[in-house]
């Protein structure tokens, strides 16, 4: 396994497709996630299977440097607008071997400009030491890159995380967004994230949304930003304007309710 993962990173065998997150309040894409593929024709194509490998193999932090740069590089060739939003592995930004001040020489190599670039941590995996974590972020900050809490209430840390690290921006798991209009629990969890969100002074994305439903209601709690297949696709060529018919939809829906 060590052999396959060394070899596609040192030819390059990684794809990168774009998912839109939306401001349904302005009606504007405010900005694309990159999602990292291995090679299309191996288990590797998913990228759980390709990145546990890698850091079974110990090669997590050589795999995580060429997704950043082909996202980056990518993100600039389809002059693509509003904010790059990276996936980082926590263990990654805390590792003495990992190549300090990579990422600004990346997006920099590309034209772009660190405030356009989002960190994404996701809380699927156990996060490291709070504090120590905390002064990692600190650097980036410092040269203008936001910093996202990804899945929350998917894993280990939960709200603890949130008031810890102060992110700029926390993006929902789609555990609490499946369904979501047929759960009087998860519906009281949303809008009380949607509060807390406001107090704390972050912007709160909500992701996986597949369904109109799920849309219509997240909508009424009071969501501004969204992401999911029924918006859009993850797509090497995403699309550039925001769907008009998303507000069509929630028209046709308040005048049948």
């Amino acid at each position: 396994m060590y052999k396959i993962i060394q070899n596609i990173i040192r030819n390059k065998k990684i794809t990168v497709v774009f998912q839109p997150i939306f401001n349904i309040t302005n009606q504007t894409i405010v900005g694309y996630e990159a999602l990292s593929r291995g090679p299309a024709d191996s288990i590797y194509y998913a990228p759980d299977v390709l990145f546990k490998a890698a850091t079974d193999c110990g090669l997590l932090s050589e795999l995580e440097i060429l997704c950043r740069d082909t996202a980056i590089q990518q993100f600039a060739n389809l002059q693509l607008t509003g904010k790059l939003f990276l996936n980082i592995s926590p263990l990654v930004l805390l590792d003495k071997a990992h190549p300090q001040g990579e990422t600004i020489k990346l997006v920099e190599k590309a034209g772009l400009n660190c405030q356009q670039i989002v960190i994404e941590l996701s809380e699927k995996y156990p996060f490291p030491n709070a504090e120590t974590l905390s002064l990692a972020l600190a650097k980036y900050r410092e040269f203008g890159f936001d910093v996202a809490i990804d899945d929350l209430g998917a894993g280990y840390s939960g709200l603890k995380m949130w008031s810890q690290l102060r992110p700029d921006i926390v993006k929902i798991d789609r555990y609490f967004v499946e369904h979501c209009h047929l759960d009087s629990f998860k519906r009281k969890f949303l809008k009380a994230i949607f509060e807390l969100a406001k107090s704390a002074q972050a912007k709160v994305v909500v992701e996986g949304i597949e369904t109109f439903e799920e849309y219509e209601l997240l909508r009424q709690l009071g969501m501004s930003y969204a992401q999911g297949f029924y918006l859009s696709k993850p797509s090497a060529n995403p699309i550039r304007d925001y769907p008009r018919w998303l507000e069509q939809d929630s028209l046709y829906f308040q005048l049948n309710a």
